[in-house]
């Protein structure tokens, strides 16, 4: 079986700069689910996939449009892991832009409840989109389009199922990366 994983083109979003409250980044984040997309360079994806599965964030599915020319299914499944601020936070605290993301992502490594999701709940849901992957036999070559920190969690589990494949440290936008076993 062979998996294609790219991560959506970039975003047309302005980035969060200097010292905001929870709440600010929190609006933020939503945004920027909602913001559209550049359009990328599409070299690099002649393989010819059967099946294509996208995340139904706009930006994802804007991606997939522009490169797989078939049908695209759309699954919430591979939606990017929620960052949030921490619950209080909300409520006048400032930080620098950057520390709201950094500490977001902490805490969802901890486990704090002021994340959306869990860090358990979102790699048993890697694990769920491979297993249906993997159960349709009829689809040997299958292209995803997903979101860059789900994107890690998604290769630790191919990997873990003994798929091959080029390593990514930080998924790069419109990048592939394949994996087969």
């Amino acid at each position: 079986m062979r998996i294609g994983l790219v991560r959506h083109f970039k975003v047309v979003h302005p980035p969060l700069r200097g010292w905001v409250t929870g709440g600010q980044f929190n609006r933020w984040a939503t945004e920027y689910d909602e913001a559209g997309i550049l359009p990328g360079d599409c070299k690099g994806y002649a393989h010819s996939w059967d099946y294509c599965i996208s995340s139904d964030l706009s930006r994802a599915v804007h991606t997939a449009r522009s490169i797989f020319s078939g049908d695209v299914k759309y699954s919430p499944e591979l939606r990017e892991i929620g960052v949030a601020a921490a619950y209080g936070s909300v409520s006048g605290f400032r930080l620098p832009s950057v520390c709201w993301m950094v500490l977001g992502r902490l805490l969802w490594l901890s486990g704090h409840a002021s994340q959306p999701e869990s860090r358990r709940e979102a790699s048993q849901r890697a694990k769920t989109v491979l297993d249906n992957m993997e159960s349709m036999p009829e689809h040997t070559s299958v292209l995803l389009i997903t979101h860059g920190a789900f994107m890690k969690l998604l290769e630790k589990e191919l990997r873990r199922r003994a798929y091959t494949g080029q390593r990514m440290n930080h998924p790069r936008n419109g990048q592939l990366y394949v994996y087969e076993k």
